[in-house]
């Protein structure tokens, strides 16, 4: 009985934690600041907030060491409310860069070591590629994923090239160095593409999303057939993501250097 009541009490404080976030300005806060506001022990709520960061319920922001909500309820459920002030200001832009480009875009957030489609706006005869809603892919070889690593500080960057590098197909870089070249690429052009690095006979190009204090957030990827988006028309599908991404930034009150 005694150890069901310590089980009970461990949820009840979990849940505790989590109902932080409902009211946090930015949704992102230290040990410290959740010990104290809810009356936990430091070392009691730096355990719980552990476990429901492995569980994917909290995520750890990797440049502040604070925490948010996580993204396992997307992975569950479809549910797309979790990071509330992406989806409001990337909403009617990425459904109007879609109705422009006529290509599949997403939206896409960090989740440990791994990439979260967060959210997604379908062209109009989509590919039988599954991209849904809450759906991980590795963070090295895909166009989201890299478009994110390039801008994380250095111990993130090492932790992801320490933590194993798979290969998907053919095209996938998985010696470190050359994904550091790409990175500080990546940083210096503000976009990505990767060519049938994850599945073969796709392309994603993708760009960073930033908010209100610089940090890149997210990124916004669009993704399609190798056979439909050929090199001629790169530079095109570029400038729109930058201008879509430049709106969503400039509406979480990014507003440039």
């Amino acid at each position: 009985m005694t150890n069901n009541k310590y089980q009970l009490s461990s949820v009840q404080n979990a849940m505790t934690i989590l109902n932080l976030f409902k009211s946090s300005k930015h949704n992102d806060l230290s040990v410290a600041e959740i010990a104290k506001k809810t009356g936990l022990a430091k070392s009691t709520a730096h355990r719980l907030i552990s476990t429901l960061t492995k569980e994917g319920f909290l995520s750890k922001n990797p440049r502040t060491g604070e925490y948010r909500v996580g993204l396992s309820l997307l992975t569950l459920g479809g549910v797309i409310s979790v990071h509330k002030e992406i989806y409001q200001a990337a909403f009617p832009l990425v459904e109007s860069l879609v109705k422009e480009i006529k290509e599949t875009c997403h939206i896409c957030l960090i989740e440990q070591f791994e990439v979260v489609y967060y959210y997604r706006v379908k062209r109009k005869d989509p590919e039988t590629l599954v991209t849904n809603i809450g759906r991980k892919n590795p963070i090295h070889c895909t166009s989201e994923g890299l478009a994110l690593l390039a801008f994380q500080d250095e111990a993130y960057i090492e932790q992801v090239l320490n933590n194993g590098l798979p290969s998907f197909t053919n095209e996938t870089m998985t010696t470190p160095s050359v994904i550091r070249d790409r990175l500080a690429s990546i940083k210096e052009k503000g976009y990505v593409i990767a060519t049938e690095e994850y599945y073969k006979g796709y392309i994603g190009i993708a760009v960073p999303i930033r908010d209100y204090s610089a940090n890149v957030v997210s990124s916004l990827a669009m993704i399609g057939p190798v056979d439909r988006i050929t090199e001629a028309n790169y530079s095109y599908y570029i400038t729109k993501l930058k201008e879509t991404a430049a709106e969503i930034s400039e509406e979480m009150g990014y507003y440039g250097d």
